[in-house]
């Protein structure tokens, strides 16, 4: 990749000093700065970066000694700050995934070091076992099992254990799969395979967590009495997280009992670091792309025979708007992975609608795409964080245009209601050709897409902000063809009355 680098590089470099083409050829260098993303380091871009202004300077010289040129001199000066502006957003990118390393190998010792017990084990085999049974309904696999000790005592023996804190292996020893029934066997005691009933039934029943007191013989031959919780993944083929905590002594259980919350939570926000490293280059691959649109839509107001600088400054204003929006997305994406909430604060909803349909207003009309607009006014303000409600606006938008771009007739309506029950609605509805039926139910699934280019996390984003902000997000069919997708967020009052139906 670095030879890939280098050669490219030189290419512009030759191309820009030695060709007569009036172009800006040295915006380019932006894909070498993003090819450098992959192998170096933050000073590695930023010496790669004036790397390639000074190149784009050298490459003036010699393609203009002789004939100096106000037009290539401004086309190289809006390079050279593209260029810059690019290398920032480099720089935050890699900062940003340093700090999701260090945070991922600080959760690890916190995984390591904490006093609560903790295992991650995989269900799976236990939940075939139990599958023919669980046909006829949880309440008889519920009966079989309190019936059938030995099937239960069989179904915890096939739970894999994927990996154990040390404290874990100090509590009941080690349950790898060579010895998990010696361990077992030495560690049972009837309210342990109690507790493991209602974990297994409250898994198979779709829960997303549990909780149960239960008695475990530790190592030592202690009879230790323990709060036990099950964290449950959405997909029930990945890994469950069991904790359990010693609450023998009293005195120290309810303090431990809130370190042991706060420390599962932290260490459950492990498995979604590697989303987040995706959502993080998904989320700010739209301002990136943004700023390549606009400072390639400066080059072309420069390159004409007179240049528009106030067409060039505005465009220029628009590359700093979305480079700080680029900062601004992955300091909320990184909050998702810290211990922290978000900032909330008073939005208007409308004044969301108008920012972020000027954004792509080039875009669209690139496209030949018309644009419906019809807010209602004086809407109440709700309270969410702002850059959060902009990135599922843009989502929805942009996938509008996607799905437009092999449509007669392009029109894109956006508007905004309010309901006294449901609060604040906006609805995003494109002429395209529309989303098919066996798509419908998974277009807010992780990972699905229907475009090829697509990482199939924007809507899946954008359902979890959604939700985050207590609200709903759904996709409709227009029956003149195309698609809807609504949002509702509730006020204060339409919060409290619980109603988002």
């Amino acid at each position: 990749m670095a030879i890939a680098t280098a050669i490219l590089a030189a290419g512009i470099f030759a191309f820009d000093a030695f060709s007569t083409f009036e172009i800006a050829v040295a915006a380019l260098y932006i894909v070498v700065l993003l090819m450098a993303l992959r192998f170096t380091n933050v000073m590695g871009i930023i010496l790669i970066a004036l790397g390639c202004i000074g190149l784009t300077i050298l490459g003036y010289l010699i393609g203009h000694a002789n004939d100096p040129n106000e037009g290539a001199m401004l086309r190289g000066a809006v390079s050279a700050l593209a260029i810059a502006i690019a290398a920032v957003l480099c720089v935050q990118i890699r900062m940003s995934d340093a700090r999701l390393r260090q945070s991922e190998e600080r959760y690890r010792n916190i995984f390591q070091g904490t006093s609560v017990a903790i295992w991650e084990q995989d269900f799976t085999e236990a939940a075939n076992a139990c599958a023919p049974i669980l046909q006829q309904g949880i309440p008889r696999l519920r009966d079989y099992l309190i019936a059938n000790e030995g099937f239960l005592k069989h179904c915890l023996f096939l739970v894999r254990t994927l990996d154990a804190n040390d404290a874990a292996k100090q509590l009941i020893g080690d349950l790898d799969q060579k010895n998990v029934q010696q361990s077992w066997d030495a560690a049972l005691e009837p309210e342990t395979l109690v507790a493991f009933r209602e974990i297994l039934l409250a898994f198979l029943a779709g829960e997303s967590s549990f909780t149960i007191e239960a008695a475990i013989r530790a190592v030592n031959g202690e009879l230790r009495t323990t709060i036990v919780t099950a964290a449950f993944p959405t997909d029930r083929s990945r890994s469950v997280l069991i904790n359990s905590l010693d609450v023998t002594a009293k005195i120290a259980a309810e303090q431990a009992l809130q370190q042991s919350i706060a420390e599962l939570t932290r260490v459950s926000r492990i498995a979604t670091l590697g989303a987040l490293t995706a959502s993080i280059g998904h989320e700010v691959n739209q301002p990136l792309a943004a700023v390549v649109t606009n400072a390639e839509a400066a080059l072309r107001w420069l390159s004409r025979e007179r240049p528009d600088l106030g067409e060039t400054t505005a465009c220029l204003k628009e590359v700093v708007q979305e480079g700080r929006r680029a900062g601004d997305i992955i300091h909320r994406l990184r909050s998702l992975a810290v211990k922290g909430e978000l900032a909330r604060g008073p939005v208007d909803v409308n004044a969301i609608v108008t920012q972020v349909l000027a954004m792509v207003q080039r875009d669209l009309a690139q496209h030949q795409i018309s644009v419906a607009l019809d807010l209602t006014p004086d809407l109440p303000t709700i309270a969410g964080d702002e850059v959060q409600l902009q990135q599922v606006l843009m989502n929805l938008v942009n996938n509008a245009a996607h799905a437009m771009k092999a449509s007669a007739t392009k029109e894109l309506r956006v508007w905004s209601a309010f309901d006294a029950t449901r609060g604040i609605l906006v609805s995003v509805r494109d002429s395209g050709s529309g989303i098919p039926d066996d798509h419908m139910q998974r277009l807010f699934a992780p990972f699905f897409t229907t475009k090829a280019e697509g990482m199939g996390i924007g809507l899946s984003i954008s359902r979890s902000i959604i939700e985050s902000h207590h609200g709903r997000i759904w996709a409709e069919r227009n029956e003149s063809g195309g698609t809807t997708f609504h949002f509702v967020i509730p006020t204060a009052t339409a919060e409290g009355s619980g109603n988002l139906a």
